[in-house]
């Protein structure tokens, strides 16, 4: 986790959005001494919207943490022979062809052990390993960007891991709010996407991407009452008497997106043999009034929005508390990104 003292950002940059958050660590405390964010017309305004970001934010430090998605990152969940932790990555390199599509000195790797496979009489052990995979040329584009901001990154990671260390900063914090021996799904809807890391007992057990999110929802509406995207973004939010109407309008893309995250259920499920006890909503279209009753249907798992931020202690001298409350949905990937850090 943070180094005693040091103060680190997580730095979520998201398609329509970018978010910071600012932890310190002071003794046994995780302080959230900054917080940021602002809305972005298009990836082209990205990097002098971070460079506002950073002008008016108050932070205390430029050591940034952020994180990488889409096409050209992998993931892959492999069964191989036992063997000592140290040596996995090495194993994983001499066969990466079977694994990833890419070149292997075209990507940047890492792995995880998750699980030992029980072992079936006379056959040899095995495990269950997780392989994240980015290109090269995607992690160093970003790094670079942050360094022409005059930012420090210390830490690129995924988006969809940042969740996983986020659930994991919140138990440490507030010990016994989550429950042990559960198996918790995060979903973290996103304006361009949507994120899903499956937990079990702290280990992650399950990540993915699927490419539906926040954007759909507001084009749906789009298309349904024929209006301006902006028109049709504030309507999402704030729906009042058309609630049913907006509804209406967005739940085939609920369903659908129910249907991809359902599938991704069936798959931990069958690979685990366990069932996904709880999702825990996050991202900015949890502000969808019926979000959560809509997808707990689908799931027919008990669905909750779910507050990152909770347990942490808040510089109220540099931050705008109700701001921080407001958004806290949307900021589990920054938090999970400055927890990452070492």
């Amino acid at each position: 986790m943070l180094k005693q003292r040091k103060s680190i950002i997580g730095l979520d940059i998201g398609s329509s959005c970018i978010k910071a958050v600012e932890i310190t660590q002071e003794k046994f405390d995780y302080i959230i001494t900054a917080h940021a964010q602002i809305d972005i017309p298009g990836e082209q305004a990205r990097q002098d919207a971070i460079s506002d970001l950073f002008s008016s934010g108050g932070f205390r430090t430029k050591r940034v943490s952020s994180a990488v998605s889409g096409k050209s990152v992998i993931f892959r969940y492999i069964n191989m022979a036992s063997m000592p932790d140290d040596n996995i990555r090495a194993a994983i390199r001499l066969d990466a062809d079977k694994y990833i599509p890419f070149e292997v000195d075209e990507v940047q790797l890492d792995t995880q052990k998750l699980m030992d496979i029980p072992v079936v009489e006379g056959s040899p052990s095995e495990m269950k390993v997780l392989l994240v995979a980015a290109k090269n040329s995607l992690v160093e584009d970003q790094a670079q960007m942050l360094i022409d901001l005059g930012l420090q990154p210390v830490s690129i990671g995924v988006d969809s891991f940042a969740l996983g260390n986020a659930y994991e900063l919140c138990d440490m914090v507030s010990p016994g709010i989550q429950e042990s021996d559960r198996t918790i799904a995060l979903l973290d809807i996103g304006s361009a996407k949507s994120s899903i890391n499956i937990i079990r007992n702290s280990v992650t057990c399950f990540a993915r991407e699927v490419t539906m999110g926040g954007h759909d929802l507001t084009n749906a509406i789009t298309r349904r009452f024929g209006l301006e995207p902006y028109e049709a973004e504030a309507l999402k939010r704030d729906p009042q008497e058309q609630l049913m109407d907006v509804q209406d309008a967005v739940s085939h893309v609920l369903d659908d997106l129910g249907n991809e995250v359902n599938l991704s259920f069936d798959f931990f499920e069958n690979q685990f043999e366990g069932e996904v006890d709880e999702v825990y909503l996050s991202g900015g279209s949890v502000m969808l009034p019926f979000l959560e009753e809509s997808l707990e249907k689908i799931f027919e798992k008990k669905t909750r929005v779910w507050n990152p931020i909770e347990g942490l202690k808040v510089k109220s001298d540099n931050v705008n508390i109700d701001a921080l409350q407001q958004a806290a949905p949307q900021l589990a990937v920054a938090l999970g990104l400055a927890a990452q850090v070492a």
